[in-house]
């Protein structure tokens, strides 16, 4: 039988689900702590706690890690993996003049969602 010490220190080391899908976005498109931190509008050595599993994100930092990760999921196949970073914090005419990343740390991704899906079907050269 487990002990409630050894439960709890179990339940601390288990990634949530955001910095699971965080760590997996970066290696899928070539992102590092530090550019996550930019994207996330958060300090790099906050970012790399997160990763380390030395603390977790609270639920405005989680919602936009969340939304971050759908981000990055649509432009997977739109965008080189290399040149997602820099398109995300490039202000762009198609936002109003406005970076993609800063949208995202604002609770507002669904305006660079309904952009990366129009990126995909061509609708932008």
């Amino acid at each position: 039988m487990t002990s409630p010490a050894t439960a709890i220190r179990a339940r601390r080391t288990e990634p949530s689900e955001a910095v699971q899908r965080l760590g997996e976005a970066m290696r899928r498109m070539s992102i590092g702590a530090d550019g996550a931190a930019r994207l996330l509008g958060r300090d790099p050595s906050t970012v790399r706690r997160w990763l380390r599993l030395r603390a977790e994100p609270r639920r405005d930092s989680r919602e936009a890690v969340l939304a971050l990760d759908a981000v990055l999921d649509r432009l997977a196949g739109v965008v080189e993996p290399d040149a997602i970073e820099g398109w995300l914090l490039t202000p762009l005419p198609a936002l109003g003049d406005q970076r993609p990343a800063d949208l995202i740390r604002a609770g507002r991704p669904s305006a660079v969602l309904d952009l990366a899906d129009a990126l995909g079907e061509g609708v932008f050269a």
